[in-house]
């Protein structure tokens, strides 16, 4: 059996054009695939851009056709994909959601709001354990990081790798980033960090998306915000890290 690989797909986001990300998305999962990965996760709200006040207007169904593309290539190539939305599956507020691709098609919904989220987002209320290959991963959506029972949580239910797509702007990542190596180190858990890369909606992500190991060491990082595939591989009783460049 190949050893697990777990990938965060750094890829620039266009606001508001779903067709646009749906191609970057399919590119970084060919990628992926191609490096022998079996989950990869993507940034918050990927497949929109990062906008709180455009959550009415951009959310979409996790049945929504224009997906159906994305979906197939997924299955096809036998991987799974978490791919960041404002999600809509009933009447009130959307959902800030990962729509989680693989044999079939779940929704993670963010379960801790920050900024001016819960103006325009119903927060979610129960956490996502996926088993990939037989290794626990638990999903997390940036300001979900921000209370160590999220990822302390996963890690008491067995969870190996704590994955959290997110939307840090400069000042965000300052603050915000040295949460995964203290969980890398205090839980035993890998920690993968999928930023947005480059961005054209009116805040700027700084990229930089990293993996870290067990024990809180990098393992992988984008230097900025140049599309990249970081990949973690699980190889005897560590993981490796890998940097691969996405056209």
């Amino acid at each position: 059996m190949a050893p697990l690989g777990v990938a965060a797909a750094q890829v620039p986001v266009r606001a508001g054009d779903l067709e646009a990300n749906l191609s970057t998305h399919a590119a970084a999962v060919e990628a992926a695939a191609r490096l022998g990965t079996s989950l990869v996760v993507f940034p918050e709200l990927s497949l929109t851009g990062y906008d709180p006040d455009l959550a009415e207007d951009l959310a979409i169904t996790p049945d929504d056709p224009r997906l159906e593309g994305l979906c197939g290539l997924v299955r096809d190539l036998g991987l799974r994909a978490v791919v960041g939305a404002p999600i809509r599956d009933g009447p009130g507020r959307p959902a800030l959601g990962a729509i989680v691709i693989g044999e079939d098609v779940r929704t993670y919904r963010k379960m801790h709001l920050g900024w001016t989220e819960p103006d325009h987002f119903a927060p979610g209320t129960e956490p996502m354990l996926l088993s990939v290959g037989g290794v626990g991963v638990g999903l997390a959506i940036c300001a979900d990081t921000s209370r160590p029972d999220h990822p302390g949580g996963y890690a008491r239910a067995g969870a190996s790798v704590y994955a959290a797509g997110v939307f840090l702007t400069e000042e965000w990542y300052a603050t915000d980033t040295p949460r995964y190596p203290r969980y890398a180190r205090e839980l035993g858990l890998l920690c993968v960090m999928a930023n947005q890369g480059e961005t054209d909606g009116r805040l700027r992500s700084v990229g930089r998306s990293a993996i870290w190991a067990p024990g809180g060491e990098v393992l992988t990082r984008a230097t900025a915000t140049e599309p990249t595939l970081l990949v973690a591989r699980m190889e005897g009783d560590g993981w490796q890290g890998e940097t691969a460049p996405l056209d």
